[in-house]
């Protein structure tokens, strides 16, 4: 039975970081295993597997400055702190502080996406060979 609004329930922002986050551990979890295992069907796959990563990220880093731009949005319009200086001061900061972590995660994540770049790219000459 479908309810009213479920649709943006299951398509909320908490719900596809929860689900890419499930996606991530799953993936971890199967190249985890033994190094005889079955973690990969081959170095072509290996190669796919990198360029989907590769998305992910550069997908996260796009998201991130988005994420900290609508926060302080949100300290600008009122819908968060208070009416106490005081306190708007202290949500301000923690504002400040939240901005300046994702700015970091930014260039972090941005520096990950051309290192699985790399590997991907490196790993084209493996999938030429099968």
């Amino acid at each position: 039975m479908d309810f009213p609004g479920s649709g943006e329930v299951e398509n909320s922002p908490a719900r596809l970081a929860a689900r890419a986050e499930d996606a991530v551990r799953a993936l971890s979890l199967r190249t985890s295993g033994p190094v005889d295992g079955d973690i990969l069907a081959s170095p072509g796959e290996l190669h796919e597997v990198l360029g989907s990563l590769k998305l992910l990220v550069d997908n996260l880093a796009r998201c991130l400055p988005e994420m900290a731009t609508w926060l302080e949005q949100c300290l600008w319009c009122g819908r968060v702190g208070g009416r106490d200086p005081r306190a708007y001061g202290e949500v301000a900061e923690s504002i400040f502080e939240v901005a300046s972590a994702l700015a970091r995660a930014h260039r972090m994540s941005t520096a990950l996406s051309r290192d699985i770049q790399a590997a991907q790219a490196a790993s084209s000459d493996l999938v030429v060979s099968e």
